[in-house]
């Protein structure tokens, strides 16, 4: 039998941006790239984003292609 370990709790900001990412691949049918992430959050550099898509990624809720535009994917089970 194989459980599943819940996934660590976000930040009401990691929920926000979190829920941006689903919306815009539900919206647009593929992902956003960090910088326009950046921009609709209004964060000062590519960097800015990043340290908000880093957590995300460790707490299991993204992943993606280092070095490649519009890998970011969603987790099956990362319900925010």
């Amino acid at each position: 039998m194989t459980t599943t370990t819940p996934l660590p709790p976000l930040t009401d900001r990691q929920r926000e941006v979190y829920a941006w990412i689903v919306k815009y691949i539900a919206t647009h049918s593929y992902p956003p790239t960090v910088r326009e992430c950046a921009l609709a959050f209004r964060f000062g550099s590519i960097n800015g984003a990043m340290c908000h898509l880093h957590p995300l990624r460790k707490k299991g809720y993204l992943t993606w292609n280092v070095g490649q535009s519009r890998t970011i994917r969603t987790l099956m089970g990362a319900d925010a």
